[in-house]
């Protein structure tokens, strides 16, 4: 399925800590969010690299960089402390996503009703319980296909925090060495990825495909980004950093030029399980770009304003693909793209300022009292 998320992606958790890049994570967050574009619109427009043998084909893994990303900022939850309130973590990560994912699910509806189509899984949709099956998941917009993977996470994150925990204080006393638990629940979630790709039936869609497409297939991925906030936790010495980000370049290509290659031949789903090759090279560069000194200037600003708006952008893009096709045709494709492009930006200016940041701020605050007994704190 090609798009998450990051993602649907979730905003900065105050556990990744103070010494951790944040401004090179909005960067990879925008930098998912425009391969998630490119991926939409690419084919559509004649954007280069997306024709038969274009390997920006291979943009659709935009959504497991999404992926990894979240493992990424939630590790603290998972590999250091667990959340010391879970109301107010439902509270944050539900206003998190929720209100700017609901303002985007009316528009595509009002388009859909305006297009004379059935307004067909509605409540799955509301509800974000729509991954299960590829026409419920893709009724709307194709991209909101990822948002029950990332609830999903979310859900189970503290379960998972907690477990880890309880490993990590017997370990502490026991007399002889254990096998760590995340060491254990990398290889169970390595393994029912395996397990249910053996399982999954692409043309049936069976049980094992739709699991395949949510937490019990995916986990592995959101544990990749969790791995690499762990190591960056560490010194890494500059040989090292370079060796992961070519590592990392050097497989994403070769994994593009394998779907390019095998695209005409292979069946349609065998693309997207190639998402955890991909998942692993994005795990190596985001591993080495920690390692790069913050920028000033204007390219801070475009990564942490590209970040702010990558949430708004997956939401939106698809609504501005047909107005984009309709002016390429009057037009030509690049002022065509040019006026679509300039439309979904307004809109997710609009949507980040009139929705998404003042839920997330209410959101924030809220937990925070809750979480110190009642008492306001500043808002980050």
């Amino acid at each position: 399925m090609a798009v998450s998320s990051v993602l649907a992606a979730p905003g900065p958790h105050p556990g990744v800590g103070a010494g951790a890049p944040l401004w090179a994570v909005e960067a990879w967050r925008a930098l998912a969010a425009l391969l998630v574009l490119w991926a939409h619109w690419g084919a559509a427009l004649g954007w280069p690299g997306t024709g038969p043998q274009g390997w920006l084909r291979f943009a659709f893994t935009g959504v497991d960089l999404f992926f990894v990303l979240s493992g990424f900022v939630f590790a603290p939850v998972l590999l250091q402390r667990p959340v010391p309130s879970l109301r107010a973590y439902g509270l944050r990560r539900v206003l998190r996503i929720y209100p700017a994912y609901l303002a985007a699910l009316a528009l595509y509806v009002a388009l859909a009703w305006a297009a004379g189509r059935p307004l067909a899984h509605l409540p799955e949709h509301l509800l974000m319980a729509h991954l299960q099956s590829r026409e419920m998941a893709f009724y709307y917009n194709p991209a909101f296909w990822s948002l029950p993977v990332e609830v999903g996470f979310y859900a189970v994150l503290p379960l998972l925090g907690a477990w880890l925990a309880q490993g990590r204080a017997r370990a502490a006393l026991s007399p002889r060495p254990w096998l760590p638990r995340w060491l254990l629940l990398g290889l169970l979630a390595l393994s029912l990825r395996l397990t249910l790709l053996g399982l999954a039936d692409g043309a049936q869609q069976n049980r094992a495909y739709v699991l395949l497409n949510h937490v019990p297939g995916l986990l592995v991925e959101f544990l990749l980004g969790a791995w690499v906030w762990q190591r960056a936790q560490r010194p890494l010495p500059r040989a090292a950093a370079w060796a992961w980000g070519l590592a990392g370049l050097t497989g994403l290509c070769a994994l593009a030029a394998l779907f390019v290659g095998l695209s005409a031949t292979a069946p349609a789903w065998l693309g997207g399980q190639m998402g955890l090759g991909a998942a692993l090279c994005f795990a190596a560069l985001l591993l080495a770009s920690l390692q790069l000194a913050r920028p000033g200037g204007a390219v801070l600003a475009a990564a942490r304003w590209g970040g702010r708006l990558s949430y708004s952008l997956y939401l939106l893009h698809m609504a501005w693909l047909a107005p984009a096709l309709a002016w390429s045709e009057r037009w030509g494709a690049a002022m065509g793209s040019a006026l679509a492009l300039a439309g979904l930006l307004a809109s997710c200016l609009a949507l980040h300022w009139c929705v998404e940041e003042p839920a997330r701020r209410w959101g924030r605050s809220r937990a925070m009292r809750w979480e110190r007994g009642g008492v306001a704190a500043p808002v980050a």
